[in-house]
C-alpha cells in the first residue's frame, strides 16, 4: 500500500511541474511586441484606428503563415501604397518577393489561422 501511494505522489508531483513551453515564433514570444519592424506596424495601425493619422493605411490584419518552409508574415494592409493590401514579410522584416508563379499559388495556399493582429473587424 505504500508503494501504491508513493507512485501516486510521484507521479501526481511530475505531471504538475509539466509546465507547456510557450511557442516561439520567428525566435520570440510574441512577434507583435519583440520584433521591432512588427511593432512598428501595429503601432502604426492603432493610431490609425484611434485617430485616423495614417487615413486607412493601416486597417487591418496581420497573419502568421508558411512560405517555402519557413514563417512569415502577410500583412493585409494598404501601409501607404494607395491601393495594394497585401505585403510578405520574413521574419526579419524584410519584405517577400515572391515569382509570378508563386503568387498565383501563393493567394490560395493562405489558411489566415494564425491571426497575429487586428484593427479591422
Amino acid at each position: 500500500m505504500n508503494i501504491k501511494l508513493i507512485a501516486i505522489i510521484l507521479l501526481t508531483a511530475l505531471l504538475g511541474c509539466d509546465e507547456p513551453h510557450p511557442t516561439l515564433v520567428c525566435r520570440v514570444k510574441n512577434p507583435t511586441q519583440d520584433l521591432p519592424w512588427l511593432n512598428e506596424i501595429v503601432t502604426k495601425a492603432e493610431e490609425d484606428k484611434a485617430t485616423r493619422v495614417h487615413k486607412g493605411n493601416y486597417l487591418g490584419k496581420i497573419y502568421l503563415e508558411s512560405f517555402k518552409g519557413q514563417s512569415i508574415f502577410l500583412v493585409e494592409m494598404m501601409m501607404g501604397s494607395g491601393g495594394l493590401a497585401g505585403y510578405l514579410f520574413w521574419c526579419n522584416g524584410q519584405r517577400v518577393f515572391p515569382t509570378k508563379e508563386e503568387t498565383l499559388t501563393l493567394s490560395n495556399s493562405f489558411q489566415k489561422k494564425n491571426l497575429v493582429y487586428s484593427n479591422f473587424p
